[in-house]
């Protein structure tokens, strides 16, 4: 179905109120914008190259007019994106589906931070970091403790369920014992402004992960940016295109699974949009809305979208944790030809992938952000300039490649020993 001919669906589920759901904290998610449009420099245009922040990484990136057909000898393809006999390359998609999958199968190796400390990082230093109550959440918690253990600092964990009125208490906490840092993830600054203000004043260095807001008055770093959803999307992206076309379909369709109370989320589902349109003009792409207070009706409403056409054959979800549930879901409602995809695992999603049941996912980089948000802090109470924080590595895991089914894991093997060297310890 040809997504020009006929409009995109999106199905809306209604939101009665708002509740914190386990498990989002693993994926980019957070943000205070109300609408849910596409970053500045998230839209490729034909022939045109990504603007900054959405940079394609080497061998993705297409110049103009440079449109890959039948490999031949006078067709010559851009470095690492060589076209196959068959295999057309789509016009400013930075290469065939194909290629972008293989780029991203491969485990990253290293993250775009090298520059050492270069100054003494005091030890003795006061770091918390306040949890959303999910298994992500602990997960960074024990990796930030392994990071504060090597600097020889004292970490206290904030647990709290979620709700405005825990991350509120964790805050008053923050301000009222004025730690050296803090590290939060998730949480819009409009919930949190006074208290950032206040933090900061104290001075307490503060650094975050997964949200809109710039690294700017008290917020000293920031990753996991609307900017950087591009580089996530498109081989969320390639995945569909290239699984589909392996099994003989030129044109699927995807379903995508959007978590709008998180405006970085929606962002993802307009860049994944985007890299379809460019990866397949053809493609069809519906959208459906799942409210988190209604998350208990989500695979429900899921079988009905994918029953309401047929053509569907994939569910990307914006974040995979809230639906561990969705392979089983599909198989009572006899869809076992519909393939999920997504981002941000918890370990029941890793589960899942080990087993088969979920055909794969991009990695989450907890151990690259948790370390990189530690560096930032340490680098401000250091006194040396603060390094803006880096994209992080893009990883596609299935079955063939997943490193633990049990576990969260680095993505770049020794970014433990990475960031000991950069340290100095």
């Amino acid at each position: 179905m040809n997504t020009h001919a006929h409009p995109r669906r999106r199905w809306r589920v209604v939101v009665p109120a708002l509740v914190m759901v386990g498990g989002l904290l693993a994926a980019s998610c957070g943000g205070d914008d109300d609408d849910a449009t596409a970053p500045e420099g998230t839209e490729a245009t034909e022939g045109t190259e990504a603007t900054e922040g959405t940079e394609a990484t080497e061998g993705t990136e297409a110049t103009e007019g440079t449109e890959a057909t039948e490999a031949t000898e006078d067709t010559e393809a851009t470095e690492g994106t060589e076209a196959t006999e068959g295999t057309e390359a789509p016009e400013g998609a930075g290469g065939d589906a194909a290629a972008i999958v293989e780029e991203n199968l491969q485990r990253p190796e290293s993250i775009e931070l090298d520059t050492p400390v270069g100054a003494e990082i005091p030890t003795g230093l006061s770091l918390y970091f306040i949890s959303c109550g999910a298994e992500a959440c602990e997960a960074e918690a024990d990796i930030i403790q392994e990071a504060a253990d090597i600097l020889g600092w004292q970490f206290t964990p904030l647990s709290t369920d979620g709700s405005p009125q825990q991350i509120q208490n964790a805050w008053e906490q923050v301000v009222r014992e004025a730690p050296d840092g803090v590290i939060y993830t998730a949480t819009p600054r409009a919930q949190i402004e006074q208290y950032i203000t206040d933090a900061a004043a104290n001075g307490t260095a503060i650094a975050a992960c997964c949200i809109t807001d710039e690294p700017t008055d008290g917020i000293l770093w920031t990753t996991s940016t609307p900017d950087q959803l591009g580089d996530l999307a498109l081989p969320m992206a390639a995945w569909v295109v290239n699984d589909a076309a392996e099994g003989g379909n030129d044109t699927p369709g995807a379903l995508y699974v959007d978590l709008p109370d998180f405006p970085i989320l929606s962002s993802l589902q307009v860049a994944f949009e985007e890299n379809m349109a460019e990866l397949c003009p053809d493609c069809t792409v519906e959208t459906l809305p799942v409210g988190l207070a209604d998350l208990a009706n989500a695979d429900a409403n899921i079988v009905s979208a994918l029953r309401a056409n047929t053509d569907l054959k994939y569910v990307i979800t914006s974040t995979d944790s809230p639906f561990t549930g969705l392979p089983a879901a599909l198989s009572a409602a006899g869809l076992d030809d519909v393939k999920i995809f997504g981002e941000g695992p918890s370990t029941a999603n890793l589960a899942n992938i080990a087993s088969g049941v979920q055909a794969g996912t991009m990695a989450f980089a907890f151990y690259e952000i948790m370390f990189g948000a530690v560096d930032a802090i340490a680098r401000e109470k250091a006194g040396v300039e603060v390094v803006p924080g880096f994209a992080p590595p893009n990883w596609i895991l299935t079955a063939d490649n997943l490193p633990s089914s049990t576990e969260f894991f680095p993505l770049v093997p020794d970014i433990v020993e990475h960031f000991t060297e950069l340290w100095g310890k």
